[in-house]
């Protein structure tokens, strides 16, 4: 049994770590922050056939960059030279850098419009901002997106699933009771798991080498087979990737 992995900053990680996890996942979608990140990232996906690279621009770096309008039209020429399926991190956070928002507004359209226009699946970034990320995400008409690490309210998931959009669960179930309440109410068609590594968050050294703990927890807490949750989130994610 291998496991998937939705959201990782791949780009982050040493090599010899990356190449551990090929004995354990079919497959880690690898997330980037900017456009140099972006490049690496697909660098990775070229030596390492388990990752699924998406490029971006993660909200945190918008307020930092100052080349953001050619960074923009760097991901545009990567993606119009094909080969990339999926975007992200994007989105927008109110939780950390709520004074840049108006930036992160203008960045999220412009690359919605371009999954938009290319259908590419989206991988979201929506810290303290569920409704107002997925009011953009529907009203730009963009077919696939997750959203990662949800602990979003519970009505907000619920129209996140009626429209077809995936939820991801990560390690922090262990420690957040809003987390594992998302993790039981979202349906297996609808939930995938991911690491969100490398990221220090209250004593947890997230990475992928804690998804199959997570799994169990959540398989627990369900009361369903971890071989279920396993299948369902590999299933939810080949279709999110258009790999079907």
């Amino acid at each position: 049994m291998r496991y998937t992995d939705a959201h990782c900053h791949a780009h982050e990680m040493p090599p010899e770590e990356l190449e551990a996890y090929s004995e354990v996942f079919e497959i880690i979608v690898a997330v980037s922050d900017d456009l140099e990140s972006s490049m690496r990232t697909l660098d990775l996906a070229e030596r390492y056939k388990f990752l699924h690279p998406c490029v971006g621009i993660h909200p945190w770096t918008v307020g930092e960059a100052r080349d953001l309008e050619e960074q923009l039209r760097g991901l545009e020429k990567l993606v119009a030279k094909g080969g990339v399926t999926c975007l992200g991190e994007i989105g927008l956070d109110k939780a950390f850098v709520p004074q840049t928002l108006d930036r992160q507004l203008e960045v999220f359209r412009r690359l919605l419009d371009l999954a938009r226009d290319y259908d590419l699946a989206v991988n979201l970034h929506a810290a303290k901002a569920w409704r107002l990320v997925l009011a953009e995400v529907v009203a730009r008409r963009v077919r696939r997106a997750l959203f990662h690490w949800f602990t979003g309210p519970l009505d907000v998931l619920r129209e996140v699933v009626a429209r077809g959009y995936l939820v991801s669960i990560n390690p922090t179930v262990k420690i957040s009771s809003k987390h594992m309440a998302v993790a039981k109410a979202a349906p297996l068609h609808a939930m995938v798991f991911e690491s969100d590594g490398p990221y220090e968050y209250r004593g947890l050294s997230l990475r992928p080498s804690l998804v199959p703990e997570t799994v169990q927890l959540v398989a627990e807490e369900r009361g369903v087979a971890v071989e279920e949750l396993v299948e369902a989130s590999k299933e939810n994610l080949m279709r999110f990737l258009g790999l079907e």
